[in-house]
């Protein structure tokens, strides 16, 4: 563990409220430290509480009617978890930027690129609204977004799919945060835009030392810009492994999430697939919550038990009981 990481999560549990006495858990046990200056890719199946654990970090949980019900939140120093909304109104987009799930449609239609960009701009209250347009024009030009002068006057509907994400890029690097909260910011998008989103980000942490949390279901992505690889399954954090070491992976489930890239198969090769089905939200089984698809599963996987992860190496931790026995 850190030190001083910019940071720490840990045992970090969310619920919904469904009727007015009864909660359902979606996230369990989360935890895991971000060093400033690192990517951190964040990855699990559907369902695994990907993006309520990014919600967390910028305090939108209760839009969902979430909150968090036990654990730790810390950012840098700070007990985000008893936070309030003084204290979030100073880190909310502006040490901590967040791109939306859906950050396609995330521009305003009915505000000019340029009106957008104010608005995150002046979320300092100190900044000089004379100073804003060429504020704006210097964000455009970081996001590498051509004819910048042209587009500050553009809605989202006269922009490019690729265009609209690097907006949204923008607006969340207006403050110069400390953390971007990136959650799957190149859905919908070719493969050659989603390149040179993952390279803008890579520049981005470059220039200003920017930590990432990075949110997506493309592995061979995620193994290639992130430095550390978080890996949750049904609610829980069962690995932290750093991306150079994700084939000796020591959790069957990220084995198997690795075993399951369609870049691993053969010219008219069969795909791999995970066994099964991942359990539904709350009704996780006693024990380790892969045992019902794992291939190495044992008696003892399934006693019900708290599975915490286990440190096996320079930053690497599992939640594995068999971890010692896995060989790859």
């Amino acid at each position: 563990m850190s030190i001083n990481p910019l940071v720490s999560i840990k045992d970090l549990k969310i619920e919904v409220r469904v009727t007015r006495a009864k909660r359902l858990s979606i996230v369990d046990s989360a935890s895991f430290e971000i060093e400033s200056g690192k990517i951190i890719g964040l990855i699990g199946e559907s369902g695994s509480g990907k993006t309520m654990l990014c919600r967390s970090l910028v305090g939108t949980l209760d839009r969902r009617g979430a909150y968090i019900a036990a654990g730790q939140l810390i950012f840098d120093g700070i007990d985000l978890i008893a936070a309030k909304q003084s204290v979030w109104n100073e880190i909310r987009g502006k040490r901590i930027g967040y791109v939306p799930q859906s950050a396609l449609a995330g521009p305003n239609p009915v505000m000019t690129i340029g009106a957008q960009l104010a608005e995150a701009i002046l979320q300092d209250e100190n900044f000089p609204k004379s100073d804003v347009e060429k504020r704006s024009l210097e964000l455009l030009n970081i996001v590498q977004i051509r004819r910048p002068e042209t587009v500050l006057k553009q809605y989202q509907h006269e922009l490019s799919g690729g265009m609209k994400q690097r907006v949204m890029i923008a607006c969340a690097i207006a403050q110069q945060p400390e953390l971007i909260v990136a959650d799957e910011p190149t859905t919908g998008l070719d493969v050659t835009v989603q390149a040179e989103i993952m390279e803008l980000l890579k520049q981005i942490r470059k220039d200003f030392n920017t930590s990432i949390i990075l949110v997506s279901h493309d592995l061979p992505l995620i193994n290639e810009i992130c430095d550390d690889i978080v890996v949750m399954h049904a609610g829980t954090t069962v690995e932290k492994i750093p991306s150079k070491l994700i084939k000796t992976s020591k959790h069957p489930y990220t084995i198997a999430l690795y075993n399951s890239r369609i870049d691993l198969v053969e010219p008219k090769g069969q795909l791999k697939t995970i066994n099964g089905q991942p359990p539904s939200v709350g009704n996780w089984p006693a024990g380790c919550r892969f045992s019902e698809r794992c291939d190495f599963v044992k008696d003892k996987c399934r006693v019900k038990q708290d599975l915490p992860l286990i440190e096996i190496g320079s930053n690497h931790q599992t939640s594995c009981l068999r971890y010692d026995e896995i060989a790859r």
